[in-house]
């Protein structure tokens, strides 16, 4: 108990605040709309704002409740955008646009054509609102824009409270799930049909 409480105190010391960690779930006010009341108008906005930054809109939708939602590819000119591609989501509603962002991380192999899911986050709150299904069909997208040969990705225990939906989830877009039950832990896969191999066109 004293070691935590020493820690406490200084993390304190070092960030002027309290425990760090809980800033991971503070809950942010939405920013509000450059026009009250005209969501469109913010779609369009920060479609232009994203543009402007060098980021590439490739996903505008609208969810079950409602919200428009804009998916994003970021650019920051590293010159590893083409491998370690980073999805962001606006999500804008009458009430605001929402903050912090929910984030995805993919990794593409450009020699095998291979796209990696390495992490989406999607927390809290924003579970159950169609984010998911709205950030897969970008997914999606980008993987035909790419030519990929396949999708990956990777099932940990911390979602194995929701395994069968998630299960249902990657399925309804033609994933192939493959279940550990007793090490929890799972490997799903998406193979394009359609791939096409650039050095036989």
């Amino acid at each position: 108990m004293k070691n935590n409480r020493e820690i406490e105190e200084t993390l304190a010391s070092l960030f002027d605040f309290g425990d760090p960690f809980s800033m991971l779930n503070r809950k942010f006010k939405p920013l509000p709309l450059q026009k009250r009341d005209n969501v469109e108008y913010e779609v369009q906005w920060q479609k232009t704002e994203l543009e402007k930054d060098g980021h590439k809109v490739i996903h505008i939708a609208q969810n079950k409740i409602c919200e428009r939602i804009i998916i994003y590819r970021m650019f920051f000119g590293d010159g590893w955008d083409e491998v370690d591609i980073n999805l962001g989501m606006k999500v804008i509603s009458n009430e605001g646009v929402m903050v912090p962002d929910p984030n995805t991380y993919l990794v593409f192999d450009t020699e095998q054509k291979h796209l990696r899911i390495a992490d989406i986050r999607i927390e809290g709150d924003q579970v159950n609102k169609g984010y998911g299904t709205i950030l897969m069909n970008a997914i999606m997208q980008l993987g035909n824009e790419l030519n990929v040969q396949c999708i990956t990705g990777w099932i940990s225990q911390v979602d194995w409270d929701h395994i069968e939906r998630l299960e249902h989830f990657y399925k309804k877009f033609g994933f192939s799930c493959e279940i550990n039950h007793e090490i929890k832990h799972g490997t799903i896969i998406w193979k394009n049909a359609d791939y096409i191999r650039e050095d036989k066109i």
